[in-house]
């Protein structure tokens, strides 16, 4: 009986160990909301060929 409760004990302990912790959880996270954000502001900044074509012919039209 006392081996099959050491034995839960050590599975629950290292079931334990692999999740990671809140810490480590939020500084991933942040780094993704981070990267996206990076990512979005690049994108606003430069506009493709397609928004640029058809600024143009707004342009043009105008």
């Amino acid at each position: 009986m006392r081996n099959i409760v050491g034995l839960l004990a050590l599975s629950a302990l290292c079931a334990c160990k692999s999740e990671p912790a809140f810490d480590e959880r939020y500084e991933a996270a942040q780094e993704q909301i981070t990267d996206k954000a990076e990512e979005l502001d690049h994108d606003l900044d430069n506009p493709s060929v397609a928004e640029t074509e058809v600024a143009k012919e707004n342009k043009s039209k105008n």
